[in-house]
C-alpha cells in the first residue's frame, strides 16, 4: 500500500517499510508522522515487492532512493533475510542502511540478520508507548544523529 505522492517532496527523510502485518503499518506510520521531522513511509508487503520498488528508484524517472530500510524478517514470498541478502548483493544498493524490527528474540535469528547485512536489530514491543519510544529512537539516531549516505 503506497503512500500519496507528493508528500515526497515536503519530507526532511524517506523510509521503505517492508512489512505484511496491515497492523503494524498503520501503528509504524502513525507514530513516524509524529516525529519531530518530516520522513515519507513507502510501504511494501514483502521483500519481493521491496526489491520491484528498489530498482524503479534506479530509473532515471523513478522516486529517490529511502534513507533507511525498515524491515520485518518474517514476510511472505521473499522474507527479510532474502530481501537482505539481494540488497547488498547490488552494488548500487549495498550501502542502504538496513534496519530489520522484528518480534524474535532468538540470538541465532539475530545473528543472522547481522550476518547477512543488516544495520541494526531492534525489538518491536507489544505496547504503543514502546513503540513510540523504539520508533523514535529510530528515527532520531538515523536522521538526526547518523551522517546519511546519499547515493547519486
Amino acid at each position: 500500500m503506497p503512500d500519496l505522492p507528493g508528500i515526497l517532496s515536503n519530507s526532511d527523510a524517506r523510509i521503505l517499510l517492508v512489512e505484511d502485518d496491515p497492523d503494524d503499518v498503520v501503528i509504524i506510520q502513525r507514530i513516524i508522522r509524529q516525529a519531530p521531522i518530516s520522513v515519507h513511509v513507502e510501504t511494501r508487503a514483502n521483500g519481493q515487492e521491496a526489491l520491484t520498488y528498489l530498482e524503479t528508484c534506479q530509473d532515471k524517472d523513478g522516486h529517490p532512493l529511502p534513507d533507511l530500510i525498515l524491515l520485518d524478517l518474517n514476510m511472505p514470498v521473499m522474507d527479510g533475510s532474502g530481501f537482505i541478502r539481494e540488497v547488498r548483493r547490488n552494488s548500487h544498493l549495498s550501502a542502504l542502511p538496513i534496519c530489520v524490527f522484528t518480534t524474535s528474540k532468538d540470538d541465532d535469528v539475530i545473528n543472522s540478520a547481522y550476518e547477512d547485512g543488516a544495520n541494526a536489530v531492534v525489538s518491536k514491543v507489544d505496547s504503543l508507548d514502546g513503540m513510540s519510544q523504539i520508533l523514535n529512537t529510530i528515527v532520531d539516531f538515523w536522521f538526526r544523529t547518523a551522517k546519511r549516505y546519499y547515493i547519486e
